[in-house]
């Protein structure tokens, strides 16, 4: 699996936003801020506005803001919204669609992956990821036993 760009620049739109969040923000400050080309975060900002995750304010005082509490909001939800499910496999992701499936210890093995990265994903807020910047080495820490703790869940399932 792996994220798209357009989701990876969407959360560092988000960044961005959150660091600016006593005013809107042009979309290219933050485009040149956040190193994403100007064209892209337009249609980016575009589909944030759409999933409600930032409003936006046209003229010369205007921009974008998050309008979600990034406290409420995990990192799973964002992905969902963004570019939908999130799968290691197809097969994993819908098993249907392999013969094979029932008698494939490799189906299984996805399938435990997506748990763990639903369950991992599902536990972080935004909210943590975005204040992450000030505390990276807590942060690390606490994403490490997040991960370690959804694993063990996975592998329980297997």
């Amino acid at each position: 699996m792996e994220l798209a760009r357009r989701c990876d620049y969407a959360c560092r739109i988000l960044r961005s936003a959150y660091r600016h969040r006593e005013r809107y923000v042009s979309i290219a400050e933050i485009s040149e801020e956040e190193d994403i080309p100007y064209a892209f975060a337009r249609t980016i900002q575009h589909d944030l506005a759409t999933t409600g995750y930032v409003r936006t304010v046209r003229g010369s005082r205007g921009g974008l803001q998050l309008a979600i509490d990034p406290k409420t909001v995990t990192v799973l939800d964002l992905l969902h919204a963004l570019q939908g499910p999130v799968s290691v496999s197809a097969c994993a992701a819908a098993p249907d669609t392999c013969p094979k499936n029932s008698a494939c210890a490799f189906n299984r093995m996805w399938q435990a992956a997506d748990r763990a990265l639903a369950e991992l994903f599902g536990s972080i807020t935004l909210y943590e990821v975005l204040e992450a910047d000030a505390d990276l080495p807590g942060f690390k820490q606490s994403v490490d036993r997040k991960a370690d703790e959804a694993v063990d869940l996975s592998m329980q399932e297997l």
